[in-house]
This record gives C-alpha cells, structure tokens and sequence, in this order.
C-alpha cells in the first residue's frame, strides 16, 4: 500500500511550474484582438471622413476619387484583419496542443505508468528548447523543436523577434524597441520600465511578459 501511495500522481502539484505555457498565448490573443479593434477604428474614421466628403456638389472626377480612397482603405483594413486572423488561427492552434498537453497528465493514475515517462520527456524536450532560446541559441532550439515535435509548445518566434530588438539595441537603434514598448506598455507599465534602462532590462522584460 505504501509503494502504491508513493507512486500516485498528483497532476496539480506537477502543474504549479507549468502555469506560464498556456499565458503567453492568451497575452497574444488579446494583443491581437485590441490591434484588430484599433485597426478597425482607425480605418472607420477614414471611411467615414472620405463619404462625408462626398456631396452633390462635388465634380464626378472628386467623387470617383473619394470612392476610390474609402475602397482603398477597406481593402486596406481587410488584408491587415486577415493576417490577424491567420495568426490568431495559430495562437488558437498553440492553445489546444498545450492544453492537450497539459490535460494527458490528468489522465495518468501513477508515476510508474509508462504514459508518464512519455509525458515527461515531451516536458524535458520543451524546457530544453526553453533554455536553448533563453540563452540565445534560437536556431537550435527551432531544430529541436522541431526534431521532437514541439513547436506548438514553445515560443521561437516570440523570442527570435525579441532578439532581434536586442541586437538592434546594441547598435544603438531603437525604432523596433520603441514600437515594442508601444505593443506592450501596459506590461511594462506594471514593472515599472523607464525607456532609459530598456537596454539593460528587455530581456527581463520579455521574461515578465511570458512568465
């Protein structure tokens, strides 16, 4: 009975450290749905001022264009909705396989079954790919990922876009890390970041924005 008790599984516990995998996915849906509503904003005012331009006073070569400028920028609003789409097709993709992921543990009665040492190196295999991004290496953890199968449960793409800010911080240009603060300032509002040592303190900013 002892060794029975020893060896059950107890998912929660197992599940305190792994909290963080299913956040940044959420974080970026809701990223995704605010741009997707500022987006729409913005191209409404447009619209809305191109028509109310447009009376019976004005010459047929002014309408046509003001026609034309209100299509342009429907069409405009559109493609920038449907690249949001695919992305968040994506992040919703990400969401179900570590949920999935998460979910198998619930399933497993024991410590001793073979399921749970199946579970456990899929764990290892993405904290390792973790490690691999978190130390810079981020061609060689999309290549473990990808070797074990895991791409949908780590974030390659949110760390390569990070290093590449950093690297432009380092050659003193600040265009990309400026339009990220803007992305993310009420993160970085509630760590309490000051521009002047965004340098130094990106990394632990994007930790804080994962974690």
């Amino acid at each position: 009975m002892a060794e029975v008790m020893s060896t059950k599984l107890e998912p929660d516990s197992h599940l305190l450290l792994d909290q963080p995998l299913l956040r940044l996915p959420h974080e970026l849906l809701r990223k995704s749905l605010k741009s997707a509503q500022r987006q729409i904003e913005i191209a409404n005012k447009g619209i809305t001022t191109s028509v109310s331009a447009i009376n019976n006073k004005s010459a047929p070569a002014d309408t046509l264009a003001s026609l034309d400028a209100t299509l342009a920028k429907a069409q405009t609003l559109k493609r920038k909705l449907e690249a949001l789409h695919e992305e968040e097709k994506s992040l919703h993709r990400q969401q179900k396989a570590r949920i999935d992921h998460l979910q198998q543990l619930h399933e497993i009665p024991s410590l001793a079954d073979v399921k749970y040492d199946t579970w456990s190196h899929t764990r290892l295999d993405r904290l390792l790919v973790d490690y691999l991004l978190r130390q810079g290496y981020v061609e060689s953890a999309r290549q473990l990922a990808r070797e074990k199968g895991v791409e949908d449960l780590v974030d390659v793409a949110v760390f390569e876009e990070c290093g590449k800010i950093e690297d432009s911080l380092s050659k003193g240009e600040v265009k990309d890390a400026l339009a990220w603060c803007s992305e993310n300032k009420q993160a970085l509002k509630k760590i309490n970041v000051r521009l002047s040592s965004l340098h130094r303190r990106f990394s632990r900013c994007v930790e804080m924005l994962i974690l």
